[in-house]
């Protein structure tokens, strides 16, 4: 191919960001290549894209936070979680960073990802800024929608800074007897500012909802006053990472405590064709299927579009590779969950053929060409090409 080498430069730099309208072009160049015999470009492209498909992860990295930036001992396996005195269950559960490496990390769109990673760097080099005089935050607040990965996220944060991960079990904080649980506050807290961890507070509302809740005895009072002192004394002594899904019911002294505060939205286009990739494998899915599946689930969180890519799959397994089709997977799919019923695209899906082909043929950023369209509904392109024309006209 002539002035292959001015079209790969452009592409690498079209990569750095990728989005699923560059990559389609891509893969259907490369396509080309290997059809038209140019063995050595392709492999050059394919490379190409092979590096790109791990853009927006974050990779494990051997830099971990120096031992003697925290005070305290270090947490060994021989040391067992703090329990309730009365009832004896655990407080918390300890998780070890060789444990959390093999775990994959959470797909993250760009501007959240550069915010992770200054973060994670903050915390790996905590020696640097008390040296320069700069108190560094050690607390995080990490809030957004169910399922987009928050606990992932602080797990993978904690394994980069290498540091064990004491996880707070509400099981074992909450209590029904009076001053039990300000008391099992005190000990959990008591026990990370002893080791060297990080202590992470999933669904963090649950002890720190607003204190003149009108539903609530003054034992949330207590609880959360409690939750404030500990969170003081622990800000300069070790890292704390708090998950909710409702951030609006925080009590706003406890929104207060927290320096670094992040929002984990839903994923964007280009997120939810990495999540899709990740989750059809090992299922064989063209690569107009897997674009056309992250166009229809906006809105959708990473867990959800986790079980759809599960529903694919077990349709493929069900039937033979000729009578499979994506397409009919999610028509089924749809029509046995009521989750998406009333979601716009959704409606498209379970609509006229002809209705949503003309919709994807506009549609900017999936690129659909006439041959993406044909292959994917199954038909010829003139048959695309005259179902676009009657919806055009009918417009």
């Amino acid at each position: 191919m002539e002035h292959f080498t001015i079209v790969l430069a452009l592409l690498r730099a079209a990569l750095k960001v990728p989005s699923p309208a560059v990559t389609g072009h891509a893969e259907r160049l490369l396509a080309a290549l290997r059809k038209g015999g140019e063995t050595i470009q392709a492999e050059q492209l394919e490379k190409l894209l092979e590096g790109g498909s791990v853009a927006g992860r974050m990779q494990p990295s051997r830099v971990v936070l120096s031992r003697a930036a925290l005070p305290g001992e270090p947490l060994t396996p021989s040391v067992r979680p703090p329990v309730d005195k009365e009832t004896g269950g655990a407080l918390a559960d300890i998780t070890l960073p060789d444990a959390l490496t093999p775990m994959e990390a959470p797909v993250l769109n760009n501007a959240l990802r550069g915010s992770v990673d200054a973060l994670v760097e903050e915390w790996r080099h905590l020696d640097r800024l008390r040296a320069m005089g700069i108190r560094p935050p050690l607390n995080c607040l990490l809030f957004g929608a169910p399922g987009t990965g928050k606990t992932k996220l602080a797990q993978i944060v904690s394994r980069e800074i290498g540091l064990p991960l004491v996880t707070a079990r509400l099981d074992g904080l909450i209590s029904s007897y009076l001053g039990t649980t300000a008391r099992n506050i005190s000990s959990l807290f008591a026990f990370a500012n002893r080791y060297q961890c990080v202590l992470l507070l999933d669904e963090f509302d649950a002890i720190a909802k607003v204190r003149d809740d009108p539903h609530e005895v003054g034992e949330i009072k207590r609880v959360v006053n409690t939750l404030l002192q500990c969170l003081d004394q622990r800000s300069d002594l070790g890292i704390t990472i708090a998950i909710t899904n409702h951030e609006q019911l925080l009590d706003s002294a406890i929104w207060r405590r927290f320096d670094i505060r992040i929002a984990v939205p839903r994923p964007d286009l280009e997120s939810r064709l990495e999540i899709v990739n990740r989750y059809v494998t090992p299922l064989e899915i063209a690569l107009p299927e897997r674009r056309f599946l992250a166009w229809l689930t906006e809105g959708l969180t990473g867990s959800e579009i986790e079980t759809l890519a599960n529903a694919i799959k077990r349709a493929a397994a069900l039937n033979s590779s000729a009578d499979f089709s994506a397409l009919n997977a999610l028509k089924v799919h749809a029509q046995l969950s009521s989750n998406h019923r009333h979601h716009p695209r959704w409606e498209q899906l379970l609509g006229p053929a002809e209705a949503l082909a003309a919709t994807l043929s506009r549609d900017r950023e999936l690129a659909f060409s006439q041959e993406d369209l044909a292959r994917f509904f199954g038909k010829d392109q003139s048959t695309i090409s005259r179902w676009k024309r009657r919806y055009r006209e009918g417009s």
